[in-house]
């Protein structure tokens, strides 16, 4: 996305206005995305070993899906926001990425 970029966009709750600010935005939601499913795999794995082992596991459960409701809420605001940039870009530029 050129940077001084600016384009309106309206969602169903409010307007999201495009700038170089949300190329940070898509930053930090790439690597908190990556850290977050690592954490995931993780801790499903945990509660599947403690669930083989005889544990009552059914709070780890809930707290894994409250996590992963997270993660999914995180991925669409950047499935959002990259929607946003592609738009933003016009067709000439992502004619040019393709190969």
């Amino acid at each position: 996305m050129q940077n001084g970029a600016f384009l309106r966009v309206i969602s169903p709750t409010k307007e999201i206005a495009v700038t170089s600010d949300n190329d940070d935005e898509l930053a930090v939601l790439t690597r908190e995305i990556a850290d977050k499913v690592t954490y995931v795999q993780s801790q499903t794995i945990l509660i599947e070993v403690l669930g083989r082992d005889g544990h009552d596991v059914s709070d780890y459960e809930r707290e894994l899906a409250k996590e992963r409701s997270g993660l999914a809420t995180r991925i669409a605001r950047q499935f959002r926001l990259l929607e946003i940039a592609s738009a933003n870009e016009g067709p000439e530029t992502a004619a040019s990425t393709q190969g």
